[in-house]
C-alpha cells in the first residue's frame, strides 16, 4: 500500500516512506499514512486512563513571531491551548467532530493525554506520531492497524532536501 499524504502536506521523493513504528522504553515513534491516522488515533485515545486532556499547538501569528524570533534559524514558535479534565467520551467527541480537520492541517500539532497515568498521544508535523505510556496496551493498536514494528524507518522529514523541501499548510 502506498504512503498517502494528509491534505496539509506536500512532499517529493517520499516513495520509500511507509507506515511503521518503533519503541524506545515507554515511547512509541511512528510515521503514519493519511488513511490510517484517524482510526489509529481514535483507538489510541480509547486506551487512555481518565481523566484525560486535549491540547493543540498552533503557530504564532506573524506579529508574535517577529517579537519572539531572535534569528532566522530559530524554530517557529507555537501557542499552546489545553482542555483539561475530560472524559474519554469528550476526547472521542473531539476526534469525531474535529479529527479530520486536525489531522489534515499541516501546521497544527495536537494530542491527548491522561492525568492519572503518564500517557500521551502527540501528533506532530509531517505525519509523525509519538505515544508515551505502557507498551502493551498501545502496541496492540499499531498491530490492529497493521502498522509494522521496525527498529529504523524513514519519516517524511528524512526525505527533505534543500532542492525538495516539505511544505505544510493549513
Amino acid at each position: 500500500m502506498a504512503f498517502e499524504l494528509v491534505q496539509g502536506v506536500s512532499a517529493d521523493n517520499f516513495h520509500k516512506v511507509h507506515s511503521a513504528y518503533s519503541v524506545n522504553e515507554k515511547c512509541f515513534s511512528a510515521t503514519v499514512s493519511a488513511e490510517l491516522m484517524y482510526p489509529l488515533i481514535t483507538d489510541l485515545i480509547k486506551q487512555l486512563s481518565e481523566p484525560v486532556f486535549f491540547f493543540i499547538e498552533l503557530p504564532c501569528s506573524e506579529e508574535e513571531e517577529k517579537k519572539l524570533r531572535k534569528s532566522k534559524t530559530d524554530p517557529v514558535h507555537y501557542n499552546l491551548y489545553y482542555l483539561d479534565n475530560c472524559t474519554l467520551a469528550v476526547a472521542e467527541a473531539i476526534m469525531k467532530r474535529y479529527g479530520q480537520l486536525l489531522i489534515n492541517d499541516g501546521l497544527c500539532r495536537f494530542g491527548f493525554g491522561s492525568h492519572s497515568e503518564q500517557e500521551e498521544i502527540y501528533c506532530l508535523k509531517y505525519q509523525v506520531l509519538s505515544v508515551y505510556g505502557e507498551q502493551k496496551k498501545f502496541k496492540k493498536c499499531f498491530e490492529q492497524h497493521k502498522i509494522p514494528y521496525e527498529d529504523d524507518f524513514l519519516t517524511l522529514w528524512d526525505t527533505f532536501t534543500n532542492e525538495a523541501p516539505g511544505v505544510s499548510s493549513h
